[in-house]
């Protein structure tokens, strides 16, 4: 689970470059960022470690700093989805007000080695009343981030499989993808299983397309990390 190294020595300056790393508060000034750091908590996680599962969830909120998160929830027939794949810079977890608590929340499990700055439910709101705007630009990311995680449970309703893998792949290459040359490389220990996990279908099936497509060019994928070859031909698949 969680490790805090800095408990003790904890410093402003750690905090500090940790938050400038956050494209959200690319134009506040160092005095606004340093007074806002006073409710936030550095929160460390080993890969595979669990942030916290979904039925013992507390409310509050994390940033990601470094490091790449899972979100997942288990269906009605006892599959998992992963509804969300959190990146360096965003926003995930949940505020509660009064009496209004979410009906559903989520668990969520650390991909890579992870840093985190954590608020807690009654610090975010501390917060957001000394710092409106603050608040309001993470309530936005965060609701962005939500209106993104519906999609992926529409494409995964609707969507033919490869269309939906093509789609995953194209969005992990944006996002963490390294360009070397015309190759993309997803350095990240993406299993079939949590492709799998993320397109709604079937270990077996995974196997088949992302072979298939190996075959093809478009393609390699081994462990530990994904070239994308073929972009155009992945994202024509996407279509």
């Amino acid at each position: 689970m969680a490790k805090e190294p800095f408990r003790e020595g904890q410093t402003q300056n750690i905090k500090l470059e940790m938050l400038k790393k956050i494209h959200l508060f690319e134009d506040m000034s160092e005095e606004e960022l340093k007074d806002a750091l006073e409710y936030m908590q550095i929160k460390e996680f080993k890969r595979n470690d669990y942030l916290f599962f979904e039925e013992e969830a507390e409310p509050g909120v994390y940033l990601l700093v470094e490091g790449l998160i899972k979100l997942l929830k288990e269906t009605h027939d006892a599959r998992i989805v992963i509804v969300r794949l959190v990146y360096p810079g965003d926003v995930f977890g949940w505020i509660e007000w009064g009496k209004r608590t979410p009906r559903n929340t989520y668990t969520a499990k650390a991909m890579l080695d992870s840093k985190t700055l954590y608020i807690s439910n009654r610090d975010f709101i501390n917060l957001a009343i000394k710092h409106p705007a603050i608040a309001v630009k993470m309530t936005c990311e965060a609701t962005s981030t939500l209106l993104h995680s519906y999609e992926t449970l529409k494409s995964i309703a609707g969507g033919k499989v490869e269309e939906r893998i093509a789609k995953v792949l194209l969005e992990i290459a944006d996002r963490i993808g390294k360009k070397y040359a015309d190759v993309i490389v997803i350095e990240a220990p993406l299993t079939r299983l949590d492709i799998a996990e993320m397109t709604g279908t079937t270990v077996e099936t995974t196997i088949r397309v992302m072979s298939k497509w190996k075959k093809q060019g478009i393609i390699n994928a081994e462990r530990g990390y994904i070239e994308i070859i073929k972009r155009r031909e992945l994202e024509r698949l996407a279509v």
